[in-house]
């Protein structure tokens, strides 16, 4: 196959360099500062503000220089993490005692990613691979996201229509679905909890759900109760998916814009979506690096709240959120797609059967930049981006 160069910054591959530490002295750290470090880098590394860095080290600017030794007051970590806390007093004293400093920056890290559109993939204050990628690119293509005040969580309602879309009784395991047993008796494939709903909402893990509300059973959520959740845009399933199976194609999927184009990197397991020669979205996903299809391809439909029918495995599906195409189906043609997935935990460390695959979160919000005929590249299975 020829060789595809896609234009991505070499920015994906280089991080910021590590700092060095030098003994505290009188509740201060002294940081030597490394080659290409800025003072939101520090900042996001040591829990402390950029502006109380700037006041201890009467710098009237943002500029720092490579070999400065800069004070970082240590006081002021306990009210950047305060600053980082729900509204509520009360959520945040629960939180505040379950997350270190370093956890809430990751987490706030996360959040800021999700939403400028470079997702971190599931949000769970911990630094993978798809977190750093995804800052490496945000630095280089929105630097300006990174720098905003958002909390890093913040506390919501329980929707009164929560329940509809939750089945405890459905077939499987109680985490993985028994799609047979729903290929003989056809069920919509809703959430098998309402943790699971509501972590899928804030693109989070369960158990960082559990950590930010310890203490509360969601085994017994009712409408209306108070949670804490990364403050992310949320992905509220009814817009997409009604909760007697039926997509809804009045949710704006497929009607994105004609100067959007998608890029796959199998070795990365990245995709990136570009606007003209610009990068303004980029997203972790699972692939098949053997079977995937591979080149340039055209999107044909773009179908919200997808059923599944497969003639190898003869497994044939009603809609739903743990449906293996997940909420949004993208073709590819040939029986290829980009489409969600029943768990969001294996994006990035699983194989698909050939599709491209990605959480349901990801999946709508790609989903609703593309339009059918929008241009699709799949790099070759060792090729990585060619800046």
């Amino acid at each position: 196959m020829k060789a595809i160069r896609i234009p991505l910054s070499s920015a994906f591959f280089s991080l910021a360099g590590p700092l060095c530490l030098m003994p505290s002295l009188l509740g201060q750290t002294v940081i030597s500062v490394k080659e290409g470090d800025s003072l939101w880098s520090i900042s996001k590394r040591t829990g402390v503000s950029v502006a109380a860095i700037q006041q201890e080290n009467g710098l009237t600017d943002d500029v720092i220089r490579k070999g400065m030794k800069l004070k970082v007051p240590v006081s002021s970590t306990r009210a950047s993490l305060q600053r980082a806390l729900p509204v509520s007093p009360a959520e945040g004293k629960r939180l505040s005692g379950r997350l270190s400093a370093k956890r809430m920056s990751v987490l706030l890290e996360q959040v800021l990613l999700d939403r400028a559109g470079f997702s971190p993939g599931k949000i769970d204050g911990l630094s993978g691979k798809f977190s750093r990628a995804a800052r490496a690119l945000c630095e280089n293509w929105r630097p300006s996201a990174l720098r905003s005040t958002l909390p890093a969580t913040t506390v919501v309602t329980v929707p009164a229509n929560w329940s509809q879309y939750v089945n405890m009784n459905l077939p499987g395991s109680g985490r993985a679905p028994d799609f047979r047993a729903l290929t003989e008796k056809k069920e919509v494939i809703h959430y098998y909890s309402g943790l699971e709903y509501f972590a899928e909402r804030y693109h989070c893990s369960e158990s960082l759900l559990k950590e930010l509300n310890p203490g509360y059973d969601f085994r017994k959520m009712k409408a209306g109760a108070s949670i804490v959740v990364p403050n992310v845009e949320p992905f509220e399933i009814e817009k997409y998916f009604r909760s007697d199976g039926e997509g809804l194609w009045a949710s704006g999927l497929g009607k994105g814009g004609s100067d959007y184009s998608i890029y796959i990197s199998a070795p990365d397991l990245t995709l990136t979506v570009w606007k003209g020669s610009r990068l303004v979205r980029s997203y972790p996903i699972t692939l098949n690096k053997e079977d995937s299809p591979r080149g340039q391809r055209e999107l044909g439909v773009v179908a919200p709240g997808p059923t599944y029918l497969r003639k190898k495995t003869e497994l044939d599906l009603l809609a739903g959120p743990n449906s293996p195409v997940g909420i949004v189906w993208c073709s590819l043609g040939d029986g290829f797609g980009i489409h969600g997935t029943n768990n969001p935990d294996t994006i990035g460390r699983a194989t698909s059967s050939g599709c491209i695959r990605l959480a349901n979160w990801d999946a709508v919000r790609v989903a609703a930049l593309v339009r059918k005929g929008t241009k699709v590249v799949i790099s070759a299975r060792s090729q990585k981006y060619v800046p």
